[in-house]
């Protein structure tokens, strides 16, 4: 079996040299660190047709994007003010039972959850979200899947509220409450948290959760901040990164790398229970003109194994 996480510590950390300029800037953000804002991504997932592993949902960031611009991600983005609306239907255990672990304080673990939820519904068109009557899995007590999280509404509707809400007409609680659909914290699963290093200028603190793609749901179109996605199976997507064809950050080639070693989806979902969440934060050393990436808690952990 290939051994990634050692293979990825190396191939992010070879060191490169830096500009008398690049160090000054550096230098700056050490003595004054932006502070990282809160951010969740979901990698939806689903077996592979051909069994034997799982597939995950990836879009390509659009080059124009002023962060990660051209790089294949997980559907996500940096929590709104609205994902903290206290009126946001919601049903089921709440976030803190679901994933104890994810955040100290319940009412910004409840906002990541909702950013999470609706990132991936803005970016993708798929909606994590179940009638309050429903089960875990999303079905309904007969134990049938609604066949659109729209309800009664047309696929032009859905469209348009998908767009309304990508417009900033639309919170994601209007949504649920015009659709008569809640969140459900355990149709998400909390799987990994990184944080940005120091000496980057635009920092976030992501949440990454694992989610099966719902019954009856497709993503659709990409939205304006995606040119392309595709569905593909982890180790599929390293190879393609080690070649050079899929340009990705540490964050998401290390969850990919992760995901490689499970047969099916619910084994992922399984496994999501009992992850540790404690923050991943790399750390940039500059040593006499040479910069490097440092993953000092990968490194620990793989000593330790």
């Amino acid at each position: 079996m290939v051994d990634h996480r050692s293979a990825l510590i190396a191939r992010f950390g070879a060191p490169r040299r830096v500009s008398s300029e690049e160090a000054a800037s550096l230098a700056r953000l050490a003595a004054a660190p932006a502070v990282p804002r809160d951010a969740a991504t979901v990698i939806l997932l689903r077996d592979a047709p051909a069994g034997g592993g799982v597939e995950a949902y990836m879009i390509r960031r659009t080059v124009a994007m002023s962060f990660a611009g051209g790089m294949y991600a997980f559907p996500g983005g940096r929590v709104d003010p609205a994902d903290s609306d206290e009126m946001l239907a919601w049903t089921g255990p709440p976030v803190d039972v679901v994933m104890p672990g994810l955040d100290r304080d319940p009412a910004r673990a409840r906002a990541v959850v909702c950013a999470a939820v609706r990132e991936t519904f803005e970016e993708c068109g798929v909606l994590l979200a179940a009638p309050p009557e429903a089960a875990s899995d999303g079905t309904t007590p007969d134990g049938a899947a609604p066949a659109s999280p729209a309800g009664a509404g047309t696929v032009a509707m859905f469209s348009a509220d998908r767009q309304a809400m990508e417009d900033r007409r639309l919170t994601l609680a209007d949504l649920l409450t015009r659709r008569s659909l809640a969140l459900r914290a355990d149709l998400l699963g909390a799987w990994t948290r990184w944080v940005a290093p120091e000496l980057e200028p635009r920092r976030y603190d992501t949440r990454f959760f694992v989610a099966a793609l719902p019954p009856g749901q497709q993503p659709g179109v990409a939205s304006s901040e995606a040119d392309g996605a595709l569905w593909i199976r982890p180790a599929q997507a390293l190879d393609q990164f080690y070649e050079g064809a899929l340009a990705m950050l540490p964050p998401t080639v290390f969850t990919l790398a992760e995901l490689a070693e499970f047969d099916d989806v619910a084994g992922v979902l399984a496994a999501a229970a009992a992850r540790d969440l404690a923050p991943v934060m790399p750390r940039i050393s500059v040593v006499d003109g040479l910069w490097r990436l440092l993953f000092p808690h990968l490194d620990r952990e793989a000593v330790d194994r």
